[in-house]
C-alpha cells in the first residue's frame, strides 16, 4: 500500500514593510558643458596627428596657451621642471632610469652651514671674476624674411637650449651658484624687441647693491646689434645712499668707464604729489652745492640726460613722418622702473605693484612727441651669488616662500649693528659671552628668539619663540630698506672687503636721526632721563630702558621682562631651566634618619604598620600622664 504525503507548501515571504518609494528614473544630464566633459574634450584633443601649414605632418604633445600665460615670469624650477622643459626646447623624448646616490655631509655645529667662511668666500670671489665673461644673456639669432613661422621659432628655441646649457655647465663644472635667471622664452623675446627698436637702453638697478642688479653683457648686446646705439646705468634709490658712499660708488663707476647717474624715483613722486597739492617747491642749497657726479637728478635733469646721452634716432618710420627717439627700460622686478617711468610722465599711467613682474609685457610710452619710452617686463639676469641667503636679503628670491631662514637672518644680524637692531625693534638681544664662545655678533637664534619673545610670536605647545614667523618680519624689513645696509663697491685688488671695512662704509647710516620718529622720541626722552645731553646709540644704547629694553646687558639677561606670560620672557628659556635645575630655588633636602642605617639600628619606619601606630599612641598617653 502506498501512501502520498501532500505537496509541501512554500514558505510565506517574509514580510519586510511597505515600499518606500517609486523606483529612481535616471535620466540624461542636459547640461552639456561641465568639469566631465572638459576633460574628455581635452584628452580627445592631446596625442593627435598635426598637419602644418608647409605639409609636414607632427606629432605633438603641446599644450595651446594664451599669451598672457606665455609670458609668466619663471625663474625657479625644481629639477624635474628644469629636466622637462628643457626636454621640450630640444624637442626630444626621455626614458627615466632610476638610481640612488646619497652623501653624508658632516655639518660644523659652531658657525652657519648656510653660509660661506672667509676662506670660501675669497676662493669663490676669485673663480667669479675667472668667469665673469661667460655671464651672457641669449642673442636673438639672425633671420631672414624668407623664414616661416615655425622655422623662426625653432630656431630661437635652440638658441635658447644652447644659452642655458652654457650656464648649466657653468655651473656644474665650477661649482659655482648663479642667481635665479629667466628660463621663459617669451620674455626674452620681449627684450630683443626692447633692444632692436631703442636708440637708448636704460639699465635700471638697486643703489644698495648696483653689481649684483647689473648686466654687463647686456651692454655688449646692444652695441652688437648697432654701434651707435647708447648705454646708461640708472642707479635708482640713490636716496637711501650718503652722500660718502655715492662718491665711492661714482669713483668706481668711472674707473671702469660706465655711464652712469643717480635717481630717485620714490623722492621724484613725492615731489609731484606735494606740487599736485599746492605746496611751495624749492631747491636746497645743498642738492646746489653738490658734486654733478654724485648729485641725484630731478626729474627733468634726467630727461634732459635721455635726450644728451642718445643718438639721434635711428629707426625712421615707414610713413615718412619725422623720426621719433625711443628709450628702452631694462632692469631686474621691483627695482623702480615702473616708479621711474611715472615720474617721467608725471601721472600714475603706468600701475605700479610691490610684487616683482607687475609688467607682464612689451609697452609704449609717449613721454613727448619727439621721444617714446619702452618698458620691458621685469627681466632677471644671471649673475654670480655667494648664498641663497644673499639672494633673499637682496630681494631676488621670495621671503614668503622661504624655508631656510637661518642663512638670511645671520646675515641680517652680521651687517647691522645690535645696537641699532635694539634701537629699531626696541627690545634687548642677549648674547654668548666672550667668555663663553661668543662673537660679540648676535647669532640668527639669539635675534630671532629676542624678536619674537618681545612681540609675543610664541608656538603652539611649549610655547616657544616662533622664530620663522619673526625671520619674515625681520627680512621684509632688511628688503624695504628699514633696515638699510648698502654693499660697497669692491676693492682695486679684488680681495673681499673684511668686516671692519664694510661696517666703516655704512657707519653713518646707523645714528639716531636714521630711526622712525615714535622710537626717536622715546629713545631721546630715555637718553634724557639718563642725563644723556650729546647721545651716541653704539656707546649709550645699553644705559637706556624703553620698551622692551632693559638698561645693561647683564640686567636684561638675569631679569624676567614678561610680554603675555612668562613663556613670552625676551631672554632665553633655557637659561631659567638651568638656573632652576642647579640652583633649585634655595630648597634644601631633610631626611628623618640617615641613609646608611637600616635595620634594627634605624628602627622599623614602616608608615602603615599597625603594631607602629599603637606603639605610638601609648607613647603619646604615657607622657601626657
Amino acid at each position: 500500500m502506498v501512501c502520498s504525503l501532500p505537496p509541501k507548501e512554500a514558505p510565506a515571504k517574509k514580510w519586510r514593510g511597505p515600499p518606500k518609494g517609486p523606483k529612481p528614473i535616471h535620466r540624461k544630464n542636459k547640461n552639456t558643458i561641465g568639469l566631465g566633459r572638459s576633460i574628455q574634450h581635452a584628452r580627445a584633443n592631446e596625442n593627435r596627428v598635426e598637419f602644418l601649414p608647409d605639409g609636414e605632418m607632427r606629432f605633438t604633445t603641446d599644450k595651446h596657451e594664451d599669451n598672457w600665460v606665455k609670458l609668466r615670469s619663471v625663474t625657479q624650477e625644481n629639477a624635474l621642471d628644469e629636466f622637462l622643459n628643457t626636454a621640450e626646447l630640444a624637442d626630444t623624448d626621455f626614458t627615466a632610469d632610476r638610481f640612488s646616490q646619497v652623501r653624508i655631509i658632516k655639518v660644523d655645529p659652531s658657525r652657519n652651514p648656510y653660509l660661506l667662511t672667509k676662506d670660501q668666500e675669497k676662493a669663490t670671489m676669485a673663480l667669479h671674476h675667472e668667469h665673469e665673461n661667460q655671464l651672457t644673456v641669449p642673442r636673438r639669432p639672425a633671420w631672414t624674411e624668407g623664414q616661416t613661422k615655425f622655422q623662426l621659432d625653432r630656431q630661437e628655441k635652440e638658441a635658447f637650449l644652447e644659452w642655458r646649457r652654457g650656464l648649466a655647465k657653468l655651473q656644474e663644472n665650477n661649482d659655482l651658484l648663479l642667481t635665479p635667471f629667466e628660463r621663459n622664452l617669451e620674455v626674452w623675446r620681449q627684450l630683443w624687441r626692447v633692444v632692436e627698436r631703442s636708440d637708448l637702453v636704460v639699465q635700471i638697478v638697486d643703489a644698495r647693491n648696483p653689481l649684483l642688479f647689473r648686466s654687463p653683457d647686456l651692454d655688449k648686446y646692444v652695441t652688437e646689434i648697432d654701434e651707435r646705439k647708447r648705454n646708461l646705468l640708472l642707479v635708482n634709490k640713490a636716496d637711501l645712499l650718503t652722500p660718502k658712499q655715492r662718491r665711492s660708488w661714482a669713483d668706481y663707476f668711472k674707473a671702469r668707464n660706465i655711464n652712469y647717474t643717480f635717481f630717485s624715483a620714490y623722492d621724484a613722486n613725492q615731489l609731484l604729489e606735494r606740487e599736485a597739492n599746492g605746496e611751495d617747491i624749492t631747491t636746497t642749497q645743498d642738492d646746489k652745492d653738490q658734486d654733478d657726479e654724485i648729485r641725484i637728478l630731478k626729474i627733468e635733469e634726467l630727461e634732459e640726460l635721455f635726450m644728451r646721452e642718445a643718438p639721434e634716432p635711428l629707426t625712421k618710420p615707414l610713413n615718412g613722418s619725422d623720426p621719433i627717439l625711443q628709450i628702452g627700460l631694462v632692469g631686474y622686478p621691483n627695482v623702480g622702473k615702473s616708479s621711474t617711468i611715472n615720474a617721467l610722465i608725471g601721472s600714475k599711467k603706468v600701475s605700479v605693484s610691490s610684487t616683482p613682474g607687475k609688467t607682464k609685457h612689451f609697452q609704449t610710452i609717449h613721454l613727448s612727441p619727439q621721444v617714446l619710452l619702452c618698458d620691458c617686463p621685469g627681466l632677471v639676469f644671471p649673475n654670480f651669488a655667494f648664498t641663497n641667503g644673499e639672494l633673499v636679503c637682496s630681494g631676488v628670491l621670495p621671503i614668503d616662500q622661504l624655508r631656510e631662514y637661518t642663512g638670511p637672518a645671520q646675515l641680517v644680524a652680521q651687517r647691522i649693528p645690535k645696537y641699532f637692531l635694539e634701537a629699531v625693534y626696541g627690545i634687548a638681544i642677549p648674547m654668548k659671552a666672550l667668555e663663553d664662545g661668543g662673537t660679540g655678533i648676535p647669532t640668527a637664534q639669539e635675534l630671532l628668539v629676542a624678536y619674537a619673545r618681545a612681540r609675543g610670536y610664541m608656538t603652539q605647545g611649549f610655547g616657544s619663540a616662533d622664530e620663522p614667523r619673526a625671520a619674515r618680519y625681520i627680512l621684509k624689513d632688511y628688503v624695504n630698506g628699514k633696515l638699510l645696509y648698502v654693499h660697497p663697491p669692491p676693492s682695486l685688488n679684488g680681495e673681499p672687503l673684511s668686516d671692519e671695512e664694510k661696517r666703516e662704509f655704512n657707519k653713518e647710516l646707523y645714528t639716531v636721526d636714521s630711526l622712525a620718529e615714535n622710537r626717536k622720541e622715546q629713545i631721546l626722552a630715555a637718553a634724557k632721563a639718563k642725563g644723556i645731553d650729546d647721545l651716541d646709540l653704539a656707546r649709550d644704547v645699553e644705559k637706556l630702558s624703553f620698551s622692551s629694553h632693559i638698561a645693561g646687558t647683564e640686567t636684561a639677561q638675569s631679569k624676567s621682562v614678561n610680554h603675555g606670560g612668562k613663556q613670552a620672557a625676551i631672554y632665553n628659556a633655557t637659561e631659567d631651566l638651568d638656573r632652576e635645575f642647579f640652583n633649585m630655588n634655595g630648597i634644601t633636602g631633610k631626611f628623618a634618619k640617615p641613609f646608611h642605617k637600616t635595620g634594627a639600628e634605624a628602627g622599623n619606619n614602616k608608615k602603615h604598620n599597625k603594631k607602629n601606630k599603637k606603639m605610638n599612641k601609648k607613647l603619646e598617653r604615657a607622657e601626657a600622664h
